[in-house]
């Protein structure tokens, strides 16, 4: 009897001492701050070139639309209506991040945690070089973009 009473006195000591530890750890935050970063140069009168940096969370599909996103509105505020995109490429780039805590290692057939372990995970980058135009947009250019309809 006295061995059950010891058993569940440590069985809850332990679960009290693990549920404490969870609330040490911070709670999940996405990066603050705009969901990239970006330059703007200009090259001459009508040629520009974006260089733009996405976050952890911003997704391939992400930095391409910021890239044509921005570009529409550096042409509407040059006052023009369409661009052309004349260059550019997405990169990834693997970044290895170190959980604090620890977490469940796939590794490991127990599930158990395991100090010190860290995620993989990738980050977006990407350019552009783009020449801006008055006019109508020509309708047989798939790498011609009309800034206004970009813009919304």
């Amino acid at each position: 009897m006295k061995k059950n009473r010891i058993l569940t006195a440590a069985v809850t000591l332990a679960l009290g001492i693990c549920l404490s530890a969870c609330s040490l750890i911070p709670a999940f935050r996405k990066e603050a701050g705009p969901p990239t970063s970006h330059i703007v140069t200009r090259f001459g009168d009508a040629a520009y070139r974006i260089d733009l940096q996405g976050l952890a969370s911003t997704s391939r599909q992400g930095v391409i639309s910021s890239l044509l996103k921005k570009a529409a509105s550096v042409t509407l505020e040059a006052g023009y209506d369409y661009f052309l995109v004349s260059g550019g490429e997405v990169r990834g780039e693997n970044e290895m991040q170190a959980t604090p805590f620890g977490g469940s290692s796939p590794e490991s057939p127990s599930g158990s945690l395991a100090e010190g372990s860290a995620r993989l995970s990738q980050r977006y980058s990407g350019s552009v070089l783009f020449h801006i135009f008055k006019g109508e947009m020509p309708p047989d250019n798939p790498l011609a973009f009309e800034a206004r309809a970009l813009a919304r």
